[in-house]
């Protein structure tokens, strides 16, 4: 049985909800473009806007150019593509853009439950890539900053997940080894490959319980809520308690948890 010390997490999709927020954030930067070029097309929007973010994809994990000025060098293109050079408009409507996306996003219901069960008992992290403002902002927003330390940004850092780099900065900052160190996240792509490479033990977070099948990187175990997590608490609560003093997790999780299907107790991937 670890000894578990630290509990990393991944930003977006694995504590904040980001699904519904890309398609209103693009409708309302079409308004403000309309406004002053009524000869615009939505559906053109939406196809340039689809085609800025993937060629700006490399650019959003670790530029180190602020969120602010990525949004705007992509409204920038998104107008160029549709015959429009006007950067005084695109900083308007990069600004339409984020103050919608951002009224969108939402924290996962669980999420604060989970941390004030974890809190204090384990060092708690963040490993995210994207640009520090947009990420700290979105922090701040729900009042997470003072729950992990470190938190480890790929735009202040240099280096994105999956490289295997950040995952060492972020376990220096903690001072903790990899064998010591859980990371939760959502992605396949960036999550597994990168936690995995540095020894760290990976849960992947699945909630739409959609198959990952044919990983060439495995996780440790699948989960579809972050209480599950609390399931792994319980599964080193000796240990934990010998070295940190009693876990608090609340009892009537710890009943829950305790009722259901042990197969995650014991590391079986109950993604089926």
């Amino acid at each position: 049985m670890m000894e578990l010390k630290a509990i990393f997490f991944d930003l977006d999709e694995t504590l904040l909800d980001t699904s519904g927020c890309r398609p209103p954030a693009v409708e309302a930067s079409f308004r403000v473009a309309a406004q002053k070029y009524s000869q615009l097309d939505l559906e053109a929007w939406r196809r340039a806007s689809e085609e800025v973010k993937a060629e700006m994809h490399d650019l959003w994990l670790n530029s180190p150019n602020s969120g602010a000025e990525l949004l705007r060098e992509g409204s920038y293109r998104i107008l160029k593509k549709l015959g429009i050079d006007d950067r005084e408009l695109a900083a308007h409507v990069s600004q339409a853009y984020y103050r919608t996306w951002v009224s969108y996003l939402k924290l996962f219901p669980e999420v604060k439950e989970v941390l004030a069960a974890l809190r204090g008992r384990f060092r708690l992290g963040i490993i995210s890539n994207g640009p520090s403002d947009l990420q700290r902002y979105k922090l701040k927003l729900f009042d997470l900053e003072r729950e992990f330390a470190p938190i480890v940004i790929s735009g202040e850092v240099g280096v994105a997940k999956p490289d295997p780099a950040i995952f060492r900065r972020a376990l220096e900052l903690a001072n903790v080894s990899p064998s010591e160190a859980l990371y939760v996240g959502d992605s396949p792509t960036y999550d597994i490959a990168g936690a995995k490479g540095v020894g760290m033990q990976m849960i992947l977070v699945n909630r739409n319980g959609v198959p990952k099948e044919n990983l060439e990187i495995k996780p440790d175990r699948v989960v579809q809520d972050l209480r599950d997590i609390l399931k792994i608490a319980v599964s080193v609560q000796s240990a934990v308690e010998r070295t940190y003093g009693a876990l608090q997790v609340p009892p009537e999780i710890v009943r829950a948890i305790m009722e259901e299907e042990p197969g995650m107790l014991e590391g079986e991937d109950t993604d089926e």
